[in-house]
């Protein structure tokens, strides 16, 4: 391809990775002397990007060059012209606001972290026939299932003998685990065509690494009558852990990248990607206990969960050898997320499809000898995600830089920060966070 060359002799290579989502819900429901909490909590896993040097620039999917294309894009792998292993950490904070309509059951505002292995990978440039071939084996996180949360709910009783009563019950919840991919992918030059490269990869979804368990939600509910006068009556506290493992699903990613046009330094390159439908196979568990010794509640069953169909497009622009611009946009069809429960039961509550653009672009600076070179990263972004049967608008930017040195190593960081708010029915939702990458690349 006619940009093969450029990022070697400019000393290439970064990392990102950018997916489909989904949307769970837990209703908080609780019995045996604990009166119900009704409202609802919306737990959405969030989608993770890999890499540092695509986050810290947001839109990636027409650059694809660097290892992390196997997501992206990977028809970008083409342009790895040496060996590489990378491997990349990650950390967050989040402030989420659960304004609740009604006074009487209040959720609070929420700040936690979290952190996790983002991404992995080794890829190998080889030759097949006339056609140069870049084969990679990755992992990466695709879904984060963090969240945490407590909230009140005070139900007012009648009058008992001459005392005025109401029952206040308290639950605290926290949910942790993400789901990631194991990916084998490959991209390939025409030979006929060589502005034009083509990319597949196919993809295993499990569990985290970190985990025993692809996500996990623990909630615990104590409750308290309040008479005046006394004395209060303390109800039986009760805890709940719902487990989901053993995911079971694969997915294609189908990638294209066309080098439209090319004058000396000038290089416009479009990117295509399409990351197919498929069904996530889970046991869920959910664990119910009293702290007075009762028996448990066990619920125990098989599910299905269907992901949409996701298609995206990119451009990418080389004004030099040292600045880019690029820009995406990538539509998830939500509408057809459905979960599907061993009773027969399916959940479809998502009408609406979404669509995400992201702007950014990349300045190097290269030395004399061009021995390092240090890369500076920005973007903008729009990405809305669902909750609930809503879709909430995320805006967010981001920032980078990179350091690459004497071909051998590549250091990225990159940093993201999003907000969001939307009306939920019953809440009002505000979400604000705080993202950070950092990204280790050998080339060999």
């Amino acid at each position: 391809m006619m940009r093969k060359n450029l990022h070697m002799r400019q000393v290439k290579q970064w990392s990102a990775k950018r997916t489909l989502l989904l949307t769970i819900i837990v209703c908080a429901s609780f019995t045996s002397g604990v009166h119900a909490l009704d409202t609802v909590i919306a737990i959405t896993p969030k989608p993770v990007g890999s890499g540092a040097r695509a986050l810290g620039q947001s839109a990636f999917i027409a650059v694809a060059d660097d290892a992390t294309a196997a997501s992206w894009n990977p028809a970008g792998l083409i342009n790895l012209e040496r060996s590489e292993a990378s491997f990349v950490g990650a950390w967050r904070y989040v402030q989420e606001d659960f304004s609740a309509a009604n006074p009487l059951k209040p959720i609070y505002p929420e700040n936690w972290s979290d952190s996790e292995i983002n991404f992995m990978s080794y890829a190998q440039p080889i030759e097949v026939g006339n056609s140069d071939v870049v084969l990679s084996v990755n992992y990466h996180q695709v879904y984060d299932f963090a969240v945490e949360f407590n909230r009140n709910e005070t139900t007012p009783l009648s009058p008992l003998a001459g005392s005025t009563r109401q029952m206040v019950d308290r639950e605290d919840g926290k949910s942790k685990g993400a789901i990631s991919a194991y990916t084998l992918a490959g991209g390939l030059s025409m030979p006929d065509w060589p502005e034009i490269s083509i990319g597949v990869g196919i993809n295993w979804y499990a569990q985290s690494l970190l985990n025993d368990y692809a996500w996990q939600v623990k909630k615990t509910t104590t409750g308290v009558t309040l008479r005046d006068p006394g004395p209060d009556i303390v109800h039986t506290p009760s805890t709940s852990t719902e487990t989901f493992d053993d995911v079971q699903a694969h997915n294609f990613t189908l990638g294209l990248l066309w080098d439209a046009y090319e004058k000396q330094e000038n290089l416009l390159t479009f990117g295509l990607v399409c990351h197919t439908p498929f069904t996530v196979g889970v046991h869920r568990e959910v664990y119910r206990v009293q702290s007075d010794d009762s028996e448990p509640n066990v619920v125990d069953e098989s599910m299905d969960i269907d992901f949409p169909l996701s298609l995206g497009a990119g451009l990418n622009y080389r004004f030099s050898d040292s600045l880019s611009a690029a820009f995406d946009v990538e539509w998830k069809e939500w509408s057809k997320f459905t979960q599907k429960h061993s009773d027969g039961t399916e959940i479809s509550r998502i009408s609406d499809d979404t669509l995400a653009y992201r702007l950014g672009g990349e300045y190097l600076f290269l030395d004399s000898a061009r021995e390092s070179v240090l890369a500076c990263r920005g973007g903008v972004f729009y990405e809305p995600r669902p909750a609930w049967d809503k879709i909430v608008p995320v805006y967010g930017f981001s920032a980078g830089l990179g350091w690459t040195l004497r071909e051998q190593f590549s250091l990225d960081f990159a940093y993201q920060y999003r907000w969001g708010e939307e009306d939920l029915g019953n809440i009002d939702y505000k979400i604000k966070e705080d993202f950070f990458v950092l990204s280790l690349i050998r080339y060999f």
